[in-house]
């Protein structure tokens, strides 16, 4: 979910103190919006193809990032919204998107707009279906699958502190957790509290914007609460960083988490963590929002894709990362 300049804590001079900093083997700018698009979430199809999401566009964008001269392009439209945000794949080529009418300044959205959507991006003519509406809510954000579970999306609620699980066939919403960790502060990060997340077996990771946390929880049924909620790691206090929001996951179980205002971190299980990207005053990084890893041929499952809201500069970026 977006943080606007209007109303981002002022950044002060002391540093993060984290375990260390490295940079990546090759870092490149693959696209720059150039007319104030702001990028919220991506998702990677099996050729590669990435695919994203804005709160400020009803809009899924595609774009191959392995083209000579890569640009974006409009592969689905969503009728009665003004901008989506999560986005996460339930069967091949068949993703999840959220999307509503979304009020960008202050992360919300119009109470009653909000829908999960599929949209099979394997056609021509991409084909969506509006699955279910959560009329109560104003701030669905976040996406993700859950493993054995077919057909079975988990989204989180930053303004409820919730995860509610929705069913693609059936169009059941239950609400499988609330919690108040889960919740937002008014302090920081326009009050958002869980934001991203993403699931290994049946335990959830997630990242609470305002309370500056990355965490997991245990999710044994989606009809049944989850317990064991877990601090994994901190934004430290007084640094020149506000929140986390979305990542990505490794096969080793590490998190790449994106940071605001400038920075991408990668967090080991044990809970050390280090800069790998942006910091010490860099400004490369625009306020970057999300992250996914690449698939398709050799080679590109070791690319990381970073996207911005590119506040301060034209737009948002897709920025390609190697290791």
């Amino acid at each position: 979910m977006p943080f606007y300049p209007a109303v981002l804590l002022a950044l002060l001079a002391i540093p993060l103190i984290f375990a260390s900093t490295s940079s990546p083997n090759n870092f490149h700018t693959v696209y720059q919006f150039e007319d104030g698009t702001f990028l919220e979430n991506i998702a990677v199809r099996f050729n590669g193809d990435l695919l994203l999401t804005s709160p400020v566009k009803p809009v899924i964008y595609t774009l191959n990032p392995h083209s000579l001269n890569p640009s974006p392009s409009i592969i689905f439209e969503f009728p009665n919204a003004t901008g989506t945000t999560g986005i996460a794949e339930v069967y091949p080529d068949v993703f999840a998107v959220l999307a509503g009418v979304l009020n960008p300044q202050n992360a919300t959205a119009e109470k009653g707009s909000l829908c999960l959507w599929t949209v099979d991006v394997g056609h021509h003519k991409p084909a969506g279906k509006k699955i279910a509406c959560v009329p109560e809510s104003t701030g669905l954000n976040g996406a993700t699958t859950l493993e054995g579970a077919p057909g079975i999306v988990l989204v989180s609620d930053s303004r409820l502190g919730g995860i509610y699980s929705i069913n693609v066939h059936t169009g059941e919403v239950v609400l499988v957790v609330q919690d108040t960790l889960l919740e937002g502060t008014p302090e920081n990060a326009l009050g958002l509290g869980i934001n991203g997340l993403r699931t290994r077996g049946h335990t959830v990771y997630f990242a609470n914007s305002s309370k500056r946390f990355f965490g997991s929880l245990q999710l044994t049924s989606t009809e049944q609460t989850a317990g064991n909620i877990k601090t994994i790691a901190t934004v430290p206090d007084g640094s020149n960083f506000t929140a986390y929001d979305d990542f990505a996951l490794d096969r080793k179980g590490n998190a790449w988490i994106t940071l605001h205002s400038h920075a991408l971190v990668v967090l080991a299980p044990s809970g050390e963590q280090r800069i790998v990207l942006g910091g010490d005053g860099s400004t490369f990084l625009a306020d970057p929002t999300s992250a996914a890893f690449g698939r398709g041929e050799k080679g590109r499952k070791e690319t990381l894709y970073v996207i911005t809201g590119g506040i301060g500069i034209t737009g948002g970026q897709i920025v390609a990362v190697g290791f």
